[in-house]
């Protein structure tokens, strides 16, 4: 996973291209490139090629862009979001990376967004629902664009463009989950390196296949929260749909009478600093025990028992107490512990969903959650992929 840094380098590398492609109609120089890329790798030379080439035909023969990150129109938008429409997690609301907007439009456009976020009277979420709408109208008016972008997988030979959040959601036909595929992992087969410790399936989305995981992103982290991640199998570019928003998830579990699973900080069954007591050992070892001949969708989670600690065959107990033993000696230990253990939590709540005849519903909105496309307070935007 890259971090900022390096994002900010692979993005700004999408954004000159973009405007030297869209507005001198040509691809630049590597050298041109590593101006705000240093050192640019050789595969993402040939993402740019791609995205680029997708936008021009996007675009058609628009031009006269402003094209913006760090400066310009992009930090403007999101500061007002921010303070005057209650969007505390950018990406929750719009996943854009870059926007380019008419040079000729640009200065009306900022005076209309901000007096969308100054009106009086009007609760955040409204003003919020509101700028997305104008934002709209420009994007289908190519006014101004909002992109998403993603790298583009070896061998492809032409990247894709999608809008999200542009007109009503696309009708589909059907979510069912694909027979045979929930798995969870618990063991560790290759001691001293741990395993992940997820829970997957994979969904079919008309007649697509998404691949589903639910785990811990950040293992270095023991804290960190369990995230639901989905990616579409058989593209050509592999680009993931991305982890469902946590609104999405806790509005429909709300619904159903449901709670969203607790962090490892606020799961009381967990010790944080790794010194688990006689007791909440045994409730993890019973959990498992209560939960794992229960059906998801008439379907039996495959845990691959009997559970593995290197050639040995043990119980999931072993396997919790074996972590303990070893926290200190690798810093993922308790991350990938502690996703094994949050992870059996989601699962009841997948079982729970489907008692409730709630499931396809439920794969819905993960679909529509991970593509940002769940609520009218989602942002539009395009997705080069």
């Amino acid at each position: 996973m890259a971090g900022a840094i390096e994002t900010k380098k692979q993005e700004n590398g999408s954004r000159i291209v973009f405007e030297s492609v869209i507005e001198k109609g040509k691809f630049p120089t590597t050298s041109f490139i590593e101006k705000v890329y240093p050192d640019v790798p050789a595969k993402w030379v040939d993402t740019y090629r791609l995205q680029s080439e997708a936008l021009k035909k996007y675009l058609g023969n628009n031009k006269g862009y402003i094209y913006s990150r760090d400066e310009g129109i992009m930090p403007f938008i999101e500061s007002l979001a921010n303070k005057n429409m209650g969007v505390s997690k950018k990406d929750a609301w719009n996943p854009m990376d870059i926007i380019i907007v008419k040079r000729l439009g640009e200065k009306k456009i900022k005076a209309e967004i901000d007096k969308i976020a100054k009106t009086n009277g009007l609760a955040p979420k409204d003003k919020l629902i509101k700028l997305n709408l104008y934002m709209k109208v420009l994007l289908k008016e190519k006014v101004m664009i909002p992109i998403s972008l993603k790298e583009i997988k070896a061998g492809v030979k032409e990247a894709s463009i999608d809008e999200s959040n542009v007109s009503a959601k696309s009708k589909v036909v059907k979510f069912k989950l694909i027979p045979n595929t929930l798995m969870c992992d618990l063991d560790i087969t290759k001691p001293p390196l741990f395993d992940t410790g997820e829970f997957t399936f994979k969904m079919s989305v008309d007649d697509e296949i998404v691949k589903v995981q639910i785990r811990s992103f950040r293992y270095s982290k023991p804290s960190t929260v369990i995230q639901t991640d989905l990616t579409p199998l058989g593209r050509q570019s592999g680009a993931k749909l991305g982890k469902t928003a946590s609104d999405a998830i806790k509005e429909f579990l709300g619904r159903v009478g449901l709670e969203r699973p607790k962090s490892p900080t606020q799961d009381n069954m967990i010790a944080v600093d790794g010194k688990f007591t006689v007791g909440q050992i045994d409730f993890w070892d019973k959990f498992y025990k209560r939960i794992k001949d229960i059906k998801i969708e008439k379907q039996r989670v495959n845990w691959d028992a009997p559970f593995e600690l290197g050639r040995q065959n043990v119980t999931f107990k072993r396997i919790i107490e074996y972590c303990l033993d070893n926290k200190d000696k690798d810093r993922n230990v308790l991350g990938r512990l502690f996703s094994k253990l949050v992870t059996l939590r989601h699962i009841k709540i997948y079982q729970s969903i489907s008692q409730k005849k709630k499931f396809d519903e439920w794969l819905s909105v993960l679909y529509y959650g991970a593509k940002k496309e769940f609520s009218d307070t989602n942002g539009p935007f395009i997705k080069i992929y």
